[in-house]
């Protein structure tokens, strides 16, 4: 990918940030534990409650307008680069917000543990790269039913089935 072609790819995506970020904070009971302090804590430090980050770092793709493809696809081939595959499996990565869009706003979306994709090993070198057109980049494709077996998916809102 050029730089330029990834210039244009990340201000579109900027476009969707806000929204990105409303679906973050609408599933931050899968990214943040809260427990009840201890009842010395109470007494102590005046904590009742204690807020823990369990999961920070989150990996966000947005599908363009198309209605085909309703899977998750990593790019794991980018000429001789890494590529994002590369950076997963070397432990980068928490949660990943999977979207689609349809006419400027995101319509569907998966949020998913990338932690339990790591313990059902989905990050092994044996799956199948499916090249672009242009015969230089290449992608791993997840059937969400596949993430769901797992119990990778967290949250969704879906619209469409998958055809």
């Amino acid at each position: 990918m050029t730089s330029e072609t990834f210039k244009q790819n990340w201000d579109w995506q900027l476009a969707y940030i806000e929204q990105v970020k409303q679906i973050l904070k609408s599933q931050a009971m899968h990214i943040v534990n809260i427990e009840i302090a201890s009842p010395e804590e109470d007494m102590k430090q005046s904590t009742d409650l204690k807020i823990k980050i369990t999961a920070g770092d989150v990996a966000v793709r947005i599908r363009r307008d198309n209605i085909k493809y309703r899977d998750l696809t990593i790019r794991a081939k980018n000429g001789n680069s890494r590529t994002e595959i590369h950076k997963l499996r070397d432990g980068f990565g928490d949660w990943y917000l999977y979207a689609w869009t349809i006419g400027g706003k995101i319509t569907e979306w998966i949020l998913v543990d990338i932690g339990i994709m790591r313990l059902n090993d989905l990050f092994a070198e044996t799956r199948p790269i499916t090249m672009n057109k242009d015969g230089y980049t290449g992608f791993v494709t997840y059937p969400i039913q596949e993430l769901q077996r797992y119990g990778a998916v967290v949250a969704s809102k879906r619209l469409a089935k998958n055809p």
